[in-house]
């Protein structure tokens, strides 16, 4: 089962994190990561099916890249000469991102990063695709209030 969804999921997952961390290399560890969390869950992974074994991939990779950017803001060392503009912005989005359910989250990187439409992400968490278009509303919204707040 794990190489069958490796195969099937590799790419897109590796994409999908790609535009995520806007780093291919950042991204592949993301994956690789994913993918022995999944070895290590085989069993729950193998009762799933391929929809919501595909949710489970997403989650756990969006959950390693959130711990990631939790442990890169709580060391003590001065990035700004690290990184590249990119990088920081990539962490602010994440920042903010992180200040939305995970729900929310997945469902905007869903619409924003990996170009899913309102049906292809109300597929994945089983809803209507209009109740994905009002939920990016809200997401929308609160973002825009978050970055007018910041400033």
């Amino acid at each position: 089962m794990i190489s069958q969804i490796y195969s099937l999921y590799f790419n897109e997952l590796k994409n999908y994190m790609t535009l995520k961390t806007k780093n291919v290399a950042a991204a592949e560890d993301i994956v690789q990561e994913t993918f022995l969390r999944a070895l290590e869950n085989a069993d729950i992974l193998n009762e799933l099916n391929e929809k919501k074994c595909r949710a489970w991939l997403y989650k756990t990779a969006n959950n390693i890249f959130i711990d990631k950017i939790r442990r890169m803001n709580a060391e003590p060392k001065c990035y700004e000469t690290l990184l590249s503009y990119d990088d920081l912005s990539n962490v602010v989005v994440a920042q903010l991102c992180s200040l939305l359910s995970e729900k929310d989250r997945n469902i905007f990187y869903l619409r924003y990063f990996s170009g899913y439409n309102a049906r292809e992400i109300a597929e994945i968490f089983n809803i209507t695709p209009s109740a994905i278009r009002t939920r990016l509303f809200y997401i929308r919204n609160k973002l825009k209030e978050e970055i007018n707040n910041g400033k």
